[in-house]
């Protein structure tokens, strides 16, 4: 073969290369446009205003939240308030996603894909059924979520070739034929309970006493101080570590729940012999806090109640000026308010029973010996 004829030959191979390329490409072209959901909403005509229910089921797992009076609650954590703003992201991303690729997909692919209908713990490629109701019970609209899909990224992170999220494969409502692709991976749709649940629990403000009892019945250690700019006292005049009384009531100020137990009966709580912790405050509360045995999980069992209210006047100074006082009054009347509000919302959290994170309680399961400051050593050694 000479030089010309192996130019030739090149030449008619990249024209027969670039046709192939061409028609590949319009076929593709073609059939996409063919396919009337690309484009189009995933959820067409959902009214968010009609949804009552949201279900999701995975191969280990259910979830449904219910909305009732404007509230959307974990049905299967005895009606715990949901983390409503969580919900609301979720369906309104679900209201304004839309299908990016479309494409028939084979019953033998489906597990492939996570798309196989969920139907125990041995489920092989299960999916996540998604589903939204009305107040009737009537499905709304129903999906089957698979695989998310991911982009590689070059970027630093833990573990950057698993890639970003940036879609998931799913089928919707009877179809089963095919399968969609959208644009969002959808990731808080997952059917784990307690990622669903309202997380604060209270906020104790202003601590004047705390009394912890064992549940042999004997006090563990009584702390309190004559004001907030005031330092810790323990019962019986002596000083405790200042950074370990802390630790028993900076909890306090912030507690979050873990989980809630669905059915304490049955959970081997050891909430009928806990330690408790008796919690005074300045506005006039009282919160009662009852721990309960430790799981497997290092959480506690944890139940509380909390009664009194601030009282409707605050005492004038001696002397105090009329503009002084007035504008005392006006200060304590809006802060006596947020506090009414937030009692409220507390004693409505009284009738379940929640688990808590060991770290967050830590500082308060020590006894009176452990509060002391730490023995300085003598000679160089530990006395």
């Amino acid at each position: 073969m000479t030089r010309k004829q192996l130019l030739i030959l090149l030449a008619a191979l990249a024209a027969l290369a670039i046709v192939g390329a061409w028609i590949a490409q319009s076929q593709r072209t073609a059939w996409k446009a063919a396919d009337p959901r690309v484009g189009q909403r995933l959820v067409p005509d959902i009214k968010l205003e009609d949804i009552a229910e949201l279900a999701l089921r995975d191969a280990s797992a259910t979830l449904t939240l219910v909305r009732r009076e404007g509230s959307w609650l974990v049905k299967e954590r005895a009606e715990f308030p949901a983390d409503g703003e969580r919900v609301r992201e979720l369906l309104v991303k679900l209201a304004e996603l839309k299908i990016v690729q479309a494409e028939p997909v084979a019953e033998a692919q489906r597990a492939r894909l996570d798309l196989a209908e969920p139907s125990g713990p041995a489920t092989s490629g299960a999916g996540t059924v998604f589903e939204l109701r009305d107040g009737s019970g009537k499905s709304m609209a129903r999906l089957l979520l698979g695989k998310t899909v991911t982009a590689k990224t070059s970027g630093a992170g833990p573990s950057p070739e698993q890639g970003t999220p940036t879609g998931r494969y799913l089928m919707s409502g009877t179809d089963t034929a095919s399968v969609s692709l959208v644009s969002d991976p959808l990731e808080t749709a997952q059917a784990k309970a307690e990622s669903w649940l309202s997380k604060d629990l209270i906020r104790v403000e202003g601590t004047r006493t705390v009394i912890a009892t064992g549940p042999d019945g004997r006090q563990r250690f009584s702390l309190s101080r004559g004001s907030e700019s005031l330092d810790w006292k323990l019962a019986g005049g002596e000083k405790p570590d200042l950074q370990k009384a802390q630790d028993v009531v900076s909890p306090l100020q912030g507690m979050s729940l873990a989980d809630v137990v669905p059915d304490p009966a049955v959970a081997g709580t050891g909430l009928d012999r806990p330690v408790i912790f008796k919690v005074l405050t300045f506005d006039g509360l009282t919160y009662t806090l009852r721990i309960g045995n430790k799981t497997a999980d290092d959480r506690f069992y944890l139940a509380f109640s909390v009664s009194g209210e601030p009282p409707a006047k605050r005492a004038a100074a001696k002397g105090e000026a009329a503009e002084e006082r007035d504008r005392q009054d006006k200060a304590y009347a809006e802060q006596r308010a947020r506090l009414m509000e937030k009692l409220e919302r507390e004693k409505k959290l009284e009738r379940w029973t929640y688990l808590v994170a060991r770290p967050g309680i830590e500082g308060m399961l020590r006894d009176r010996t452990q509060l002391l400051p730490d023995k300085k050593p003598k000679d160089g050694k530990k006395s």
